[in-house]
């Protein structure tokens, strides 16, 4: 353990500038800078564990045993030593922290020209149960008509995702209420980007997209019922062009649904997250302004460190605007 715990410790370690960097990203910003801070934030319990045997491992191996303690006395040796606890102590800091996460949804309903804060929805909705490797960055809702469903992927992963419904007797999400809890992905092409996804469900299928890496195209998955996972081009149209995108939108923050009438999809725009940009299916591709209103806005949204993403559903009465929050 000391072996390999010295030879990690030492040029993490070496890097405190970095280490804070890291911090910063995953406490202000919501994501990981490296694979390094993904497993470290995202396996809290893991972690915690691991680093107490650390700990154990370093003062037995330099107290008790009086040659090695006599050795601390050498510079480079203690300097090891000030460097392996504090990397325990950062471990055991941020692990805490990673383990602690969970996340609430705020909520706003379309009044015909705008999305307004609470109305006719409940203001804010908890999020419980959620595996510890949730990616709290990569999420999406549908309603089918018979239940709110929420869905995130795990961290790093690209081949499944979890699902959570909405329990109208707890008003809260729940992990696998009236739902498959997992649900696997399969037979993504290489070009595309897993950073977010959308999902939307049109009367018959549920529909799963993603971007391309080059954003000019989403592709299309649906859900097989009898594989019971989502699968690339099946029932679909593999691949769709985005045409006439406004230069100020926000590649990264996108959503989409089925209205009954239209496929619609929607960008935030760069300079404001409250303002979208609308776009609708008009049989080759989506298109800007298609059937619908360009630009919406949406008002009222309380100041809290919101996800980048955002996302929109039609429940067959309202359209629902929603923001994630990470909490601890």
């Amino acid at each position: 353990w000391l072996v390999i715990f010295k030879k990690i410790s030492v040029p993490i370690t070496a890097h405190w500038k970095g280490l804070i960097a890291c911090v910063f990203q995953y406490v202000f910003k919501g994501f990981y800078c490296c694979k390094a801070c993904e497993f470290i934030f995202s396996h809290g319990a893991k972690v915690f564990a691991l680093e107490i045997l650390l700990l154990m491992t370093l003062i037995f191996y330099n107290f008790e045993n009086p040659v090695n303690y006599a050795l601390m006395n050498h510079s480079r040796n203690a300097n090891f030593y000030i460097k392996s606890i504090f990397l325990v102590f950062f471990l055991f800091v941020f692990s805490g922290k990673a383990y602690l996460q969970n996340c609430k949804l705020y909520q706003a309903s379309f009044n015909g020209s705008e999305y307004v804060y609470a109305l006719n929805s409940l203001p804010s909705i908890s999020v419980v149960g959620a595996p510890k490797d949730t990616d709290w960055t990569r999420w999406s809702i549908v309603n089918d008509r018979s239940v709110y469903r929420l869905y995130f992927m795990p961290i790093g992963r690209s081949d499944k995702l979890y699902q959570f419904g909405f329990n109208p007797s707890t008003n809260r999400y729940e992990y696998g209420y009236e739902s498959m809890p997992v649900i696997p992905v399969f037979g993504l092409p290489f070009n595309t980007s897993v950073s977010s996804f959308s999902i939307l469900f049109d009367g018959e299928t549920y529909r799963l997209y993603f971007k391309s890496k080059d954003n000019l195209s989403l592709y299309q998955c649906a859900y097989n019922e009898n594989t019971q996972r989502y699968e690339f081009g099946f029932n679909s149209i593999a691949e769709i062009l985005i045409s006439n995108v406004p230069n100020d939108i926000d590649l990264q923050s996108w959503s989409m649904l089925y209205d009954g009438n239209k496929y619609r999809l929607y960008f935030a725009s760069k300079n404001n997250r409250y303002q979208l940009f609308q776009f609708a299916y008009n049989g080759q591709t989506y298109e800007y302004g298609y059937g619908s209103m360009p630009i919406i806005d949406v008002i009222g949204m309380p100041t809290k460190n919101f996800v980048k993403k955002f996302n929109i559903i039609y429940d067959g009465e309202h359209y629902r605007y929603y923001n994630l929050e990470v909490i601890y």
